[in-house]
């Protein structure tokens, strides 16, 4: 077996603190403190607040986000030269600047309300801020996926092409759906339809305005996740004749989209009254969203041997 390099290890590390300052992030917003601090970069005009109220969630998210933002940068910098292969540099530089958009992101998202006079921040820069953070937590998951020892066996294990296209199908779903739920939560508009799984009592809702239509393309879209994702992720995993490589990221895909169902479902019936289910359900996206990645990733790499 091939050993794990240390700058794989690294990675690893840095994804488990990229999922933390994700779920950081959700409770910001979950907790409504996203403009406890109305100064950016500093808080208050100093580096260290009094962690008090909504302070300790927004201050505490960005001392996380910084302290990611260095181990990024470190990442990025160790695989210029420990390296070799351009196209996997390339995922730490895109890994680097996306950081780099997302502090861009998050100070404009509280200076453009304090600017404004506004008591919450801009929601379309909140939700631009929401995805790219998912985004970047899927590039740095790529690049712990093709750094793993396991890549450099793949090719002698084969897959289906037309399972790899299926699983690179089923990664855009998946982002579309995150995009789609950060702007409704951004919008506020997480309890425009406040039943679930019927909608206002029926299966189409009975009447419509922006919001309500927000929401309800979310939930549509979690339900076809949950038969497309089920389907490709069940067809993968249940095949004896694939490698076990390729079939340990689909078993966590089928959880993880179990898992995420039931955190959407019971963010509704406890309407947002918990915002750390609230967060959870944003983390559970980024864990449906790297499995359907990772798998994707495999089995393109494990389809070139057919």
């Amino acid at each position: 077996m091939i050993p794990a390099t240390p700058l794989h290890r690294y990675t690893q590390v840095t994804v488990v603190f990229a999922a933390l300052v994700l779920f950081a992030g959700a409770m910001v917003t979950s907790t409504g403190s996203g403009m406890a601090v109305p100064d950016w970069p500093q808080s208050f005009g100093t580096w260290t607040p009094k962690m008090t109220g909504g302070v300790f969630y927004e201050h505490g998210h960005r001392v996380v986000a910084g302290a990611l933002g260095l181990l990024v940068l470190g990442l990025a910098a160790w695989a210029a030269f420990a390296e070799r292969r351009g196209w996997a540099r390339w995922l730490t530089w895109g890994a680097l600047i996306a950081v780099l958009s997302q502090a861009a992101l998050g100070g404009l998202t509280v200076l453009r309300g304090t600017f404004n006079s506004w008591s919450h921040t801009d929601p379309v820069f909140s939700a631009m801020h929401a995805s790219l953070a998912q985004a970047l937590f899927g590039i740095l998951v790529a690049y712990a996926a093709v750094s793993a020892p396991g890549w450099q066996a793949a090719p002698a294990h084969g897959a289906p092409k037309a399972q790899a296209r299926w699983a690179r199908a089923l990664v855009v779903l998946v982002y579309v759906q995150i995009v789609v739920g950060a702007v409704m939560r951004h919008q506020h508009a997480g309890l425009a339809i406040p039943d679930f799984p019927a909608s206002y009592g029926g299966v189409v809702p009975t009447f419509y305005n922006w919001l309500v239509a927000l929401n309800f393309a979310h939930r549509c879209g979690a339900w076809l996740l949950v038969v497309a994702g089920t389907w490709l992720a069940w067809r993968v995993a249940a095949d004896q004749s694939l490698d076990p490589w390729l079939r340990q990221p689909a078993w966590v895909l089928l959880g993880a989209i179990a898992a995420q169902f039931l955190l959407g479902a019971c963010v509704v019936w406890t309407q947002l009254g918990l915002p750390i289910l609230t967060s959870a359900h944003v983390l559970g996206g980024a864990v449906v969203f790297t499995s359907a990645l990772v798998l994707a990733l495999r089995l393109g790499r494990a389809s070139q041997a057919d």
